[in-house]
Order: structure tokens, then C-alpha cells, then sequence
């Protein structure tokens, strides 16, 4: 029989002094009352909130609860951007059924995007991060209710709006009907409707139908999507290619003038295109913020391509998806050093000067004494030739 020897070897810890001993008891009693006072705030808000908006208590919290981990673990980061962007660009170019995954991509580019990712600069960075943002603001989450509370809730104020308009046609002595119907086959609500006496006389002398069947017929004419299929006149003719450039200088230097004059600068300040480092963010401490990652860097609007690009670029600048934005001091001074580095290694960050050239044309060495005249000259020759 083997003898072994076990491993497991028990440590003893050295004693407490009594003045340990009472700071980790203060410390816990201390931590104890902390989090005993954040569950009686957490439990008021969540009875207040539940009060106001009639709410269960258990559904309010969830909703904190989900809402924290959102906050937490959802934040919008430089990489989950640039790697989306590298995705949609390659999944565009493939068919149905044979795009990549996430994680396949992830997986299998990795090397690629790492390099490309360490090559981007603090103002790349900071748009992919904007983007993310903004696209999480403009993006509304649905809230799926129960049937029944919709049909009650409906009810009530189409019920409301029935006493509204009688009172109405009495004070005013209007006359006339509305008809609100949904727009799926998924919703399980009759037609509203209401006609006052006259109305309903005009509907059923005029148009020879019965109110609610006029009713049924906008409904069926809704849900079945026929308005979809008739043609409109009044869509507006897209603009010329130069009428969109004009636009988008006017957005960018709008923009400039207001974010300059909430940060006092009385003067009228040019948009500097050529040279927009150093004559607009160094000088004036404001950056263009969601320029398309794709029309860096950021130039003319009459530059940046065709009529795509530049309707592109219109789109953010009057959505505000691309905004002027203030620098604060200390992001001022990391984008000067950053500038100063890029130009360093060769990259065109600022425009450069233009070389100085003389005036006038070049001298002869030759010179000519000063008291030769024409006559001294046709002397000599005439000399020469005797």
C-alpha cells in the first residue's frame, strides 16, 4: 500500500487586536446601514412610481432592474462600431443566405480589424461612438400590451371625444363626422365614428351609403393598402447636384455661427475647408462631430462625390445626426498635440504654405559701364569695319 501525503495544508491566521477587531465591525455596520438606507430609497421610488403611473410594483422594478443592465453592459464603444460598419459593408456585397456572422467575422478577420482599428485616429473614435449614441436615441422601443387594455383605453377616449363634439355642434352649430379606423388586420377594434344629424343626412342622401358602412369601406381601403398604390403629383423633384452643395455649405456654416455665438464670438467667421484644423478647431475650439465615416476626411461638400455623397451628407447635417460641438480646454489640447503628431509622420493635417517667388524677371551677370553711350558704340564698330 502507497503511503501519500495530502496537500492540503491548513493555515492559521494570526489573532485580531480588539482595535481591528472594532474597524471591521464599524466598517460592516457601516456597509450594513448603507445598503439597508439604498433598498428603503430604491422601494420608495419604486411605490412612487408605481402609484403615478398605475403600475404593479413587481413590473417597476423590473424595469429598473433590465434598465441598469442596459446602462451597464450596453455601452457604445469605437470597436462595436467599426466592427459593425466592416460587417454591413462586406454583408451588402454578399447574397441572401450566405452573409457572415458576428462572431464568424469576429473570429476569422480578427488580425485585419485589429490593425485597421489601431489605425484610426481620436476623431474616428469619437464618431463611431456619436453614431452608436445616436442611433439608440432615434430607435424607439415597442411596448407590447395586452389587447384588452388597448380596447378599453381606445373606448374611453373615443367615448370622451363623442361628448366633445356634441357639445360642440350645440355651443358652435357646427355640423360634420369623423371616421378613425387601424391601419392592420392585426388590430381587433371596430371603426370610430361619429356623425352629427346633418352629417349623417349628407352621407346617406349624397353618398347613397349608410354611415357605418362607409365606416368599413375606409377601413378595408386602409388596411388593404390600395392609397399605397395610387400615384402622387406632389412629390417633390429632386434638386440639382449644385442646389445640394449650396445646402450643405449653408447647413455647415449655420451651424457654425450659432455653437461660436453661444460661446460669445461676435465675429463672422468663414468655414475653412483647406485648412479646417488649424483656422476652425485649434483656433476656435469647435469640431464637426458624425461626419459620414465615409466621406472622410472631412472637405467641400463639392469634393466629396456625387450626387449620393453629397444628398448623404445633407441628410445628416439637417437631421443633426453631424453637429458643431464645443472643445473644452483639455480636449483642445489633446487634439493640438494629436495634429502636431500626424503632421510629424507625413500625413496632410494642415494645409501647407504656399512658397515664396521673386518678383519681376531674372538679371543679367553682365554689367555695362556707366558712361557707354549708343554714340561710343557706333564708333567702335565703325572703326572695326575702316
Amino acid at each position: 500500500m502507497v503511503l501519500t501525503v495530502s496537500s492540503n495544508v491548513r493555515k492559521i491566521w494570526p489573532h485580531l487586536t480588539e482595535a481591528q477587531k472594532n474597524a471591521r465591525r464599524e466598517k460592516f455596520i457601516a456597509l450594513t446601514n448603507d445598503v439597508q438606507q439604498a433598498r428603503a430609497i430604491y422601494s420608495n421610488k419604486v411605490q412612487a412610481i408605481s402609484k403615478k403611473h398605475r403600475w404593479s410594483e413587481h413590473w417597476t422594478s423590473h424595469q429598473l432592474y433590465i434598465s441598469s443592465i442596459m446602462r451597464s453592459h450596453g455601452r457604445p464603444t469605437a470597436w462595436n462600431g467599426f466592427v459593425r460598419e466592416h460587417l454591413k459593408d462586406i454583408n451588402e456585397k454578399l447574397e441572401k443566405g450566405t452573409c457572415w456572422k458576428l462572431a464568424e467575422f469576429i473570429a476569422t478577420h480578427w488580425e485585419t480589424l485589429l490593425h485597421d482599428f489601431v489605425q484610426l485616429t481620436e476623431a474616428h473614435k469619437s464618431n463611431y461612438v456619436t453614431q452608436l449614441m445616436q442611433e439608440r436615441v432615434q430607435k424607439r422601443a415597442t411596448t407590447c400590451d395586452q389587447p384588452k387594455a388597448i380596447q378599453c383605453k381606445m373606448s374611453m377616449a373615443f367615448g370622451t371625444m363623442d361628448k366633445e363634439w356634441t357639445s360642440l355642434c350645440a355651443s358652435l352649430g357646427i355640423k360634420g363626422f369623423y371616421i378613425a379606423v387601424h391601419g392592420g388586420v392585426r388590430d381587433l377594434s371596430a371603426p370610430k365614428l361619429f356623425f352629427s344629424p346633418k352629417g349623417e343626412k349628407f352621407v346617406c342622401a349624397v353618398l347613397d351609403i349608410e354611415p357605418r358602412r362607409l365606416a368599413l369601406k375606409f377601413e378595408s381601403f386602409v388596411v388593404l393598402g390600395l392609397a399605397d398604390g395610387i400615384g402622387s403629383t406632389s412629390h417633390p423633384q429632386p434638386h440639382p447636384l449644385n442646389k445640394l452643395v449650396s445646402e450643405c455649405h449653408r447647413a455647415i456654416q449655420k451651424g457654425l455661427e450659432e455653437v461660436l455665438h453661444d460661446n460669445q464670438v461676435t465675429s463672422t467667421v468663414q468655414m475653412n475647408y483647406d485648412n479646417y484644423e488649424r483656422k476652425v478647431v485649434e483656433r476656435f475650439g469647435v469640431e464637426l462631430i458624425s461626419w459620414p465615416t465615409d466621406l472622410l476626411p472631412i472637405c467641400n461638400p463639392e469634393h466629396i462625390g456625387g450626387r449620393d455623397q453629397v444628398q448623404k451628407l445633407l441628410n445628416a447635417l439637417t437631421t443633426k445626426a453631424s453637429y458643431w460641438k464645443k472643445l473644452s480646454k483639455e480636449e483642445l489640447r489633446r487634439r493640438i498635440v494629436l495634429n502636431g503628431g500626424c503632421q510629424a509622420c507625413g500625413e496632410n493635417v494642415y494645409k501647407p504654405h504656399k512658397k515664396c517667388t521673386l518678383q519681376g524677371t531674372e538679371k543679367s551677370p553682365a554689367t555695362v559701364a556707366p558712361n557707354t553711350d549708343a554714340s561710343d558704340l557706333d564708333d567702335g564698330d565703325g572703326g572695326n569695319m575702316a
